[in-house]
């Protein structure tokens, strides 16, 4: 997919900058005149810069972080919403899971940072303020 949309730019580009080059030194293709020579340039260029938007968003959506599963679990942060003494209930992305502090008991109302699983218990300890 990629390599098409990148060959569709690279097409759309010389193609574009050939008219121009022709309108420029008064060649005419197919007895147009130069203004239209031009407009039919800029519209090409134009649907390279659509081509070229479209190929940098295909690219960016490759790099974006998981956002199901173990994956998006780990490392977000959420609230307590028992007691975790050291077991208890918390909110994590808008979902209620059990969890179970590593370290210190985790009063309810506290925010707590996800740092791993074991099954279907998330393994929560206390988030450290950054103020």
């Amino acid at each position: 997919m990629h390599s098409w949309l990148a060959f569709l730019l690279g097409v759309l580009v010389v193609a574009s900058v050939v008219i121009l080059f022709a309108a420029s030194y008064g060649v005419a293709y197919y007895g147009l005149g130069t203004q239209a020579l031009v407009a039919i340039a800029v519209v090409l260029l134009v649907i390279a810069g659509i081509v070229a938007w479209l190929l940098y968003e295909a690219v960016k959506a490759q790099f974006v972080r998981v956002k199901t599963g173990k994956e998006a679990l780990i490392g977000a942060f959420g609230t307590a919403t028992t007691d975790l003494s050291p077991k208890g209930e918390v909110r994590v992305n808008g979902e209620f899971w059990e969890a179970k502090a590593k370290d210190a008991s985790i009063s309810n109302g506290q925010k707590i940072l996800v740092v791993g699983m074991e099954g279907m218990f998330l393994v929560v300890k206390l988030a450290e303020d950054k103020a």
